[in-house]
């Protein structure tokens, strides 16, 4: 934590209007997360309007800290809740509850953040449309501005990956899917990026930055930065990066690649991407197969396309 902060300090007078405090769980650090927040507003230059959110475990924040997090600058709150069923969050080995989600909801609130995401995890272990239902039905009740929605991915080395799972089956995964999509929109959510839903004006300023191709800085072990055609990453060695060690990575984007990136990500923009005819014989191939569409300047996902989008991104990979 030390040489964290003491990391942060060497950006002093860098100019942001994001921050970004990630990993699932810093509200496990407790009072030394309000250091880190300090070091940030006293080193890093915000601008007016900045967006500052910190991910929140709902097993591990109390009204206290909550408070605290909101007096130091936090201004948006991220709650890995996941899902609003006990069976569910077992599985998923979780170490909260569907009750105390709610309960760390209305503390947030209490404390004064008026600006929380949810995230949501779909397809998992157990899940039902009934179970969904549910879950979505408590969105409406608590009634956050922004809503993550990711399906949960199987991944090799990975503890899921050895164990026999009761997975949704693929035609159940895509009814959950679309339940939500329609049952946000809506609660009047719109759709944004293919996982992420907002209220009006309540888009995540952050994310967006990565879906564009905006620099970013990372701070901490193993954190990623891009800055001109420039992609870093710090050392993953935690005894090394006490040392002041930094970057361990470096990796030069060449236009090309830049182009490549900014359709594969841009593309998960509901808006899409402003189009000049780049990729031309890509573009109208996946038009004609009815996964991108031409409008106002842009391309961008059809209906067929957010549920196929990976066979459009592995097109600029």
């Amino acid at each position: 934590m030390n040489a964290l902060i003491k990391e942060i300090k060497e950006h002093k007078g860098t100019c942001a209007d994001s921050v970004f405090i990630g990993g699932g769980t810093p509200t496990t650090l407790g009072e030394r997360l309000i250091e880190v927040i300090a070091a940030i507003k006293e080193s890093f230059n915000l601008k007016e309007g900045y967006e500052f959110t910190v991910e929140a475990n709902p097993g591990t924040v109390d009204l206290s800290l909550l408070q605290k997090m909101k007096a130091a600058g936090v201004n948006r709150l991220s709650l890995g809740v996941q899902s609003f069923s006990d069976n569910e969050l077992k599985a998923l080995g979780r170490i909260h509850t569907a009750n105390e989600a709610e309960e760390a909801f209305h503390m947030a609130r209490e404390a004064g953040f008026d600006n929380i995401n949810i995230d949501l995890m779909l397809s998992t272990p157990h899940q039902t449309m009934e179970s969904v239902k549910h879950t979505i039905d408590m969105v409406e009740k608590l009634n956050p501005e922004h809503i993550s929605a990711y399906s949960l991915i199987i991944e090799e080395g990975t503890p899921f990956y050895d164990m026999d799972l009761p997975l949704p089956d693929e035609d159940v995964e895509r009814e959950i899917y679309h339940y939500t999509v329609q049952r946000l929109d809506a609660l009047g959510y719109s759709r944004y990026e293919i996982s992420n839903f907002s209220k009006k004006g309540k888009e995540c300023k952050h994310n967006i930055k990565y879906w564009t191709g905006e620099e970013y800085l990372g701070v901490g072990v193993a954190a990623a930065s891009y800055t001109g055609n420039c992609r870093y990453t710090n050392t993953c060695d935690i005894s090394s990066y006490i040392n002041g060690e930094r970057y361990s990575e470096k990796e030069f984007i060449d236009k090309e690649e830049q182009l490549k990136e900014r359709f594969m990500l841009g593309l998960r923009m509901s808006r899409g991407v402003k189009y000049n005819g780049e990729f031309k014989e890509k573009i109208e191939k996946l038009i004609a197969q009815g996964l991108l569409c031409k409008c106002d300047g842009y391309v961008r996902l059809t209906e067929k396309g957010f549920d196929l989008g990976n066979l459009v991104f592995m097109e600029f990979v």
